[in-house]
């Protein structure tokens, strides 16, 4: 027994040991690769993130020193008397004035090349330039210009624009950054007028264009409002050839986020300056930034195979030794699969390959006892169908139609003769039709109403029926002729043995996720012998009886009830036995019949089915 001990311990040890050594190896491979991959992506974004505030403190610094000079301009003296006390100058000074100023403003303009126009509008519509010999473009309002507004709201506050075309300037049509701000008296904060001074769009390019980001990444800048600054590819954004998602960057003042497009996968780093409010934002490919991906990938892989290739030695040295006897069950169910269930296996290990054998073994067993029972239900259902073949239409049933209509036809009931035979033949079309023993609800409604109409012609004012059946369960499927042997019961033992008649219902609804019909009649009841004979057995007194959860008690009372010297009595008792024994072989012993009595003032027999959608087939 200590051997076999061992041999089991062993084997679980071995096919233990190679499943840790896959799984570990592909988890370990997975996170390494996983983790060194985020590590160098973190680099990267730190480094973009370095690159892009030093570019933005650049640029700060530029527009700072700009703003400067235009702080410089405004509290120029003279061009304070110029804008602030016009009226106080002679032609001749006003003369004099301009041109200090012009020659005030042109020092700037040739200490600095990245100035390209220095220019100052008055309230008056007096324009000054840095340069005398610049002609003003006529058609081109500057009292409508964007950076003139933007100047004018934001009194005594230097604005910077994002980068545009400047056409003030008749002939030139350069791409400039304008910084303007108003001329306020020092003391009054009076509004004199607005400056202007144009910045080459070369100096941001070259500011930015010489921060390298691998071989596909790039740096552009938008302002508050979302206009483009700088971008290496403005043509292409404006023509609407390219795209950059300004949205999401407006979002933020700083940090990353990813984007994946047809592009590829994308990191914007964003950095917000509170200067200008302008964004510089970086641009990384994720590709780019782990440029040895395939390498590593690779050392990976190759690792992961040599564990696997470890593991595997291992698996295939244990699954010899587990082979043979498994081979030798393998044999003994394709045995099986040819139909030979007599066979056994013979157990001779006492480790889980016996263990298997033997539950073989007694699957062999159950699988033969399963297909004996079964054989012997498909001859109970054979006679059953047989049996509800015989009972569904009987000749004393179709002898009494016929009398029936001979009777009306002689007394030249027409409509009567016509109503009987055509409701007899619909209902015979439903009886003896061969095929599925399911038919829908909506057919078997209707053959339990041809059943009620003929009867209903021949008993007249003594009997009345009423049919009331959801709609909503009309399509689902039910045993044939099943309410009928119901309805049948009702007629010869509640109404026809009650002196002014009575009234038959026949409801259908779908209760707690069943199928309930229901056969209801005002009759005599069932009395309390009948009651008493129903409740036998089961130690109930009331007055429902659950034949589906009694396994059949109410199949064998119905048949225990005795039998009176007519046919009748005892064609309804089969009948009654038969639609319940029909059911439970169908759906089982949870459904069939229940029996309800209200005190003798009536008798309710109630069907309970399951839920059977149907398949389209059920109209023969």
């Amino acid at each position: 027994m200590k051997r076999a001990t061992r041999s089991r311990i062993r084997t679980t040890i071995a096919l233990a040991f190679g499943a840790i050594v896959l799984g570990t190896a592909l988890m370990m491979a997975l996170l390494s690769y996983s983790f060194t991959e985020e590590a160098v992506q973190r680099t990267s974004r730190d480094y973009t993130e370095q690159l892009i505030s030093q570019v933005q403190t650049n640029i700060d610094s530029y527009i700072t020193h700009m703003q400067n000079i235009a702080e410089v301009v405004q509290l120029n003296e003279q061009v304070q008397i110029y804008l602030g006390a016009p009226q106080s100058l002679s032609a001749e000074q006003r003369e004099l004035y301009r041109a200090r100023i012009g020659s005030f403003l042109n020092s700037i303009s040739r200490t600095r090349d990245d100035i390209s126009l220095i220019l100052i509008v008055g309230d008056d519509g007096g324009v000054l330039t840095h340069d005398p010999d610049i002609t003003l473009n006529p058609a081109a309002d500057i009292a409508k210009q964007h950076w003139y507004h933007a100047a004018r709201t934001h009194s005594g506050r230097a604005v910077v624009s994002s980068s545009h075309v400047q056409n003030v300037v008749e002939g030139e049509y350069r791409w400039v950054i304008t910084l303007s701000r108003t001329i306020n008296d020092p003391v009054t904060k009076v509004q004199y007028g607005v400056m202007l001074v144009d910045l080459n769009f070369s100096v941001i390019n070259e500011l930015v264009s010489r921060i390298g980001l691998g071989k596909k990444g790039y740096l552009f800048i938008v302002d508050p409002e979302g206009r483009i600054v700088y971008h290496p590819r403005q043509e292409l954004i404006y023509s609407n050839l390219e795209r950059e998602y300004i949205d999401l960057v407006l979002q933020r003042t700083g940090g990353s986020f990813e984007v994946t497009d047809e592009k590829g996968q994308r990191i914007y780093s964003v950095s917000s300056s509170h200067n200008t409010g302008w964004r510089i934002v970086g641009v990384n490919y994720a590709a780019e930034m782990v440029r040895n991906r395939d390498t590593i990938a690779r050392y990976y892989v190759y690792g992961a195979l040599l564990c696997v290739a470890v593991a595997l030695v291992v698996s295939v040295l244990v699954s010899h030794r587990l082979s043979r006897p498994i081979t030798r069950l393998r044999g003994s169910i394709q045995a099986v699969e040819r139909g030979d269930f007599d066979i056994s296996v013979d157990v001779s290990s006492t480790n889980e390959i016996g263990d298997l054998a033997r539950d073989f073994n007694i699957m062999i067993a159950q699988i033969k006892e399963l297909m004996r029972r079964n054989a012997e239900e498909q001859e109970l259902k054979r006679k059953s169908e047989l049996l509800a073949l015989q009972n569904q239409i009987t000749p004393h049933f179709l002898y009494n139609t016929l009398d029936s209509v001979i009777w009306m036809a002689e007394g030249e009931q027409h409509a009567n003769v016509v109503k009987t035979v055509s409701a007899l033949a619909r209902m015979l079309r439903v009886s003896v039709s061969r095929g599925s023993e399911l038919i829908s609800i909506r057919d078997e409604v209707e053959h339990v109403r041809n059943y009620l109409t003929i009867q209903k012609i021949r008993y007249r004012d003594k009997l009345d029926f009423a049919i009331e059946v959801d709609t909503a369960i009309m399509r689902l499927r039910t045993p044939k002729v099943i309410l009928q042997p119901l309805v049948e019961n009702a007629i010869y033992h509640g109404i026809k043995n009650k002196d002014n008649g009575g009234r038959v219902t026949v409801t259908g609804e779908l209760r707690d996720n069943q199928v309930v019909l229901c056969v209801c009649d005002d009759g005599v009841g069932m009395g309390n012998a009948a009651r008493s004979l129903l409740d036998r057995g089961n130690g109930t007194s009331g007055d429902t009886v659950r034949a589906a959860e009694r396994s059949g008690r109410a199949a064998a009372q119905i048949a225990s009830r005795p039998a009176v010297a007519t046919g009748t009595r005892t064609r309804n008792r089969v009948g009654l036995c038969n639609v319940h024994e029909r059911i439970q072989l169908y759906f089982g012993e949870q459904y069939g019949l229940d029996f309800g009595t209200n005190n003798g003032s009536g008798t309710v027999v109630k069907v309970r089915l399951p839920i059977v959608e149907s398949n389209g087939e059920d109209h023969e």
